[in-house]
């Protein structure tokens, strides 16, 4: 035994009575493995059944040069969409033979980088990285720059890496023509960090061609229930009567503080939130929002994790937007558009 007291592959040999590298190939399954015995296969299966051998995974990530696990990096974990985001990558990633290592920060921009070089460190496979501070620490970004390390960052236009995305062109105009006809000026609240060009420029398009007057508004920490306060004050103070809200969860708790100063939506104002989750359905009211396939986001996602090294970076995986209009608007239906 080792000195862990774990099966080793010299004891399933001693066992089964071969050698080591018979053991090695007939447990791994190499194509040689097919030239033995069928009985000879058996014996060593056998044998590491009995002895409950479990592979070493520090020795196979040394043999192989692959950990079989991705990272990701997280805000927070409480927001309903960011678990969701998890969920569908640790999805894709077991369905390819891979785990992830989830860590949350709390939007906390040490520790996002922290967390990154400590993944970096164990040697994983790739990371997703959902935040954006990746460049806060420069050393650590050039290595992973120059070693072409597999990282996937989330909505930016950084070309130094591969990014997973949305195209929101198609949700911001579907939202913003529902919104024109019954107003003249739509308010965005977004984050301050918030800088994909695809969105920015996708909701002043939407507007340009709506005839409509955009006006944007940014927040420090827009994804955390405290911010949800500054944002009410905000509203309340605005003569504005229609809002797009980047973070679904972020417009739902905007909706419920209104409530609580006698605000009603949509009766008073109407509120669209982007990104869809299966409980915005449940809320009352219904939210509408932009909406995207986050599934097959991490779909992509994780096939570039997977073939980076072959594809290099500045690879792209994006999904296409659209609009579910439901109670939170004035609408006649409620439908995806």
């Amino acid at each position: 035994m080792g000195r862990n007291g774990r099966a080793t592959l010299a004891d399933i040999a001693r066992l089964a009575k071969v050698d080591s590298s018979t053991v090695s190939l007939v447990l791994n399954r190499k194509p040689l493995a097919e030239r033995l015995s069928a009985e000879t296969r058996e014996r060593v299966f056998a044998a590491a059944r009995e002895l409950n051998y479990q592979p070493s995974f520090a020795a196979r990530t040394l043999k192989t040069g692959r950990s079989g696990a991705f990272g990701m990096v997280v805000g927070d974990l409480r927001d309903p969409y960011y678990s969701m985001l998890a969920y569908h990558m640790i999805a894709a990633a077991q369905a390819r033979g891979y785990q992830v290592l989830t860590c949350a920060t709390g939007w906390d921009p040490q520790k996002e980088v922290e967390l990154l070089r400590m993944l970096y460190d164990r040697n994983v496979d790739g990371v997703f990285y959902v935040p954006g501070s990746l460049k806060r620490d420069p050393a650590l970004y050039e290595t992973l720059r120059d070693q072409r390390f597999p990282l996937i960052t989330y909505c930016t236009d950084e070309s130094d890496f591969a990014t997973a995305a949305i195209d929101y062109s198609k949700g911001f105009r579907l939202a913003v023509a529902d919104l024109a006809g019954r107003h003249r000026r739509i308010g965005h609240i977004s984050s301050v960090s918030t800088c994909y060009r695809n969105l920015q420029e996708s909701v002043k398009t939407a507007c340009r061609l709506a005839g409509v007057e955009l006006i944007e508004r940014r927040f420090e920490g827009i994804g955390l229930p405290e911010c949800v306060e500054e944002i009410a004050d905000y509203v309340r103070a605005s003569d504005i009567s229609a809002f797009i809200v980047n973070g679904s969860v972020t417009a739902v708790r905007l909706i419920n503080r209104l409530e609580q100063f006698g605000l009603r939506v949509p009766r008073d104002l109407e509120i669209v939130g982007v990104g869809d989750l299966e409980v915005l359905s449940l809320c009352r009211p219904a939210l509408s929002c932009i909406n995207y396939d986050t599934a097959a986001l991490m779909e992509q996602a994780v096939e570039l994790l997977i073939r980076y090294r072959e594809s290099g970076p500045g690879q792209v995986a994006l999904v296409p937007s659209g609009y579910i209009a439901r109670n939170s608007t004035r609408s006649t239906l409620e439908k995806p558009i």
